[in-house]
């Protein structure tokens, strides 16, 4: 198994119980892909984790201060995820809907906002979906400019190797009769 194909995804819940039904969830519904989670209580425990695992995709609780008053609020962790990798996907997840949460959360770097009522896990997983595809086609994306870049370069190439050939060697290329 290569390391370049598993996605890691962190969630960041205080809710143990939730946590850990989310991430059966995930598990059971992107079974073909290889998706890695890891699951933290806090916003400070995630970190700690951060740059070691690189996750492509944080699920965060708005409300991780609800069970610790000295926990760091959700907005505050993707400030944090923000900082240390722009690239990565956060999932802004919350119990309240309200719509100051989701603004804020979208200026600050969330891709999505999802309320935890009952159709949250099917959200959450069209929302995956949707990241995962938009990850392939970047994927891709770098790899054909990649290709083409290695074609510019060795058509240049062989176009100057032509040039030179013709300087120093005038009648490599002429037909004797």
């Amino acid at each position: 198994m290569n390391d370049s194909n598993i996605i890691n995804v962190f969630i960041v819940e205080d809710n143990e119980v939730f946590s850990l039904a989310l991430k059966a969830d995930i598990e059971n519904v992107f079974k073909k892909k290889i998706v890695k989670i890891h699951t933290f209580e806090t916003g400070e425990k995630c970190m700690e984790k951060f740059k070691e695992e690189k996750p492509r995709v944080v699920i965060l609780d708005y409300n991780l201060d609800s069970k610790n008053i000295d926990a760091i609020n959700g907005i505050k962790v993707l400030d944090w995820i923000k900082k240390a990798d722009p690239e990565t996907n956060v999932i802004m997840l919350t119990g309240t809907d309200h719509i100051d949460i989701a603004v804020k959360s979208f200026l600050h770097g969330a891709c999505d906002y999802i309320v935890k009522s009952e159709t949250k896990f099917k959200k959450l997983n069209y929302s995956l979906s949707n990241l995962f595809k938009l990850m392939e086609a970047k994927e891709d994306a770098r790899r054909y400019k990649q290709l083409v870049a290695g074609l510019i370069i060795g058509f240049t190439l062989l176009i100057g190797g032509v040039i030179i050939t013709q300087v120093f060697f005038p009648y490599f290329f002429r037909m004797e009769s």
